[in-house]
């Protein structure tokens, strides 16, 4: 019966591991590499699914322990942050992509999902804001 739970442990880490996501946009970035554009965004799109997944997973479990396990609730809390932040990233590298392929109204609905996650004044969130300007969609630069 213990092997069963290890099997088990290892089955869930396979499907909701940090490292499988880093592991999926570490494989983005070599077909960005090759110039394979449609593999990395394929990729990408995984690895953004899966942080996503991660992120409301984690904020769900510390929603659960809010005012019952501070330490349990703070640990939560950080993983949602860590899995968002490479969610993050993982979008901002598909619009990325999209514009350099000339794809701007691929683009610029990912680029404002990482603003609205990462904020403007955040760094991820400043270079987004600064594509868009880049793009003409917005007319007034960000300081």
């Amino acid at each position: 019966i213990i092997g069963y739970f290890k099997s088990q442990k290892e089955g869930i880490n396979n499907i909701f591991s940090f490292t499988v996501g880093q592991n999926l946009m570490t494989q983005a970035q070599a077909k960005i590499d090759q110039q394979d554009y449609e593999g990395a965004i394929a990729k990408l799109q995984e690895a953004r699914q899966m942080f996503q997944q991660l992120s409301s997973l984690h904020l769900r479990l510390a929603d659960v322990f809010q005012g019952i396990n501070p330490d349990i609730y703070a640990d939560q809390r950080k993983r949602a942050f860590e899995t968002g932040q490479k969610r993050d990233e993982s979008t901002y590298q598909m619009a990325l992509i999209h514009r350099q392929q000339n794809q701007a109204p691929l683009a610029i609905p990912l680029l404002i999902q990482v603003i609205g996650s990462q904020s403007p004044s955040g760094v991820l969130g400043r270079q987004a804001y600064q594509q868009l300007y880049d793009l003409g969609f917005v007319d007034t630069p960000y300081r």
